[in-house]
């Protein structure tokens, strides 16, 4: 595994709007940035945490299960 926790981040945010653009808006990046970065997390996974119907991105289970777990590595990140 080797990925930031500015990508963290990121995926929380694009799991939270289910859409790239609001993501790269609230977090002040333009879209393709953002969509680098997400596309750098994914790859550290073997299944899928987004499926793409239509326009729409919707979170898998799987990424679900990912959102809980760095939800919770942000919030010791932040007691750090």
């Amino acid at each position: 595994m080797n990925f930031t926790i500015h990508q963290l981040r990121i995926f929380l945010e694009v799991a939270r709007f289910q859409s790239v653009t609001k993501a790269a808006k609230e977090m002040y990046m333009t879209q393709p940035a953002l969509s680098i970065q997400l596309k750098n997390f994914q790859t550290q996974f073997d299944i899928a945490l987004f499926d793409k119907i239509g326009k729409r991105i919707h979170i898998t289970d799987f990424g679900k299960s990912i959102a809980e777990i760095a939800e919770n590595i942000l919030k010791e990140a932040d007691t750090l």
